[in-house]
């Protein structure tokens, strides 16, 4: 059971750069996001029902998660290993297509 999640939206530049997109997400930065958070326990990734529709971008959200309570330190190696230059970025991702947010488990 995970105690955190972290979840990535993103998205390809162009159509047609969707599969050197995905190859990369896949083979590239999955890997180096769980080499800067160790408590990445499973990845999985999701694409936006009707996108990519009429020839557009598709969307995509990758939900990594977490085995550690620690949710705000798993933050914090995620933005070292940016501010590190530790991600190989890829042209084929639209840079101002992503957003991230970390979930912790509501306990209302």
């Amino acid at each position: 059971m995970s105690t955190g999640m972290f979840v990535g939206w993103s998205s390809p530049v162009r159509p047609e750069d969707d599969e050197a997109f995905n190859t990369w997400y896949e083979q590239v930065h999955v890997p180096q996001v769980r080499k800067a958070m160790p408590t990445v326990a499973s990845v999985r990734r999701f694409t936006v029902l009707g996108s990519g529709a009429d020839g557009g971008v598709k969307r995509y959200v990758a939900c990594y998660e977490l085995s550690d309570a620690d949710v705000a330190g798993a933050a914090a190696a995620l933005a070292t290993a940016a501010t590190n230059g530790d991600f190989d970025m890829s042209p084929a991702m639209a840079r101002d297509s992503t957003e991230m947010q970390f979930l912790v488990p509501y306990e209302g």
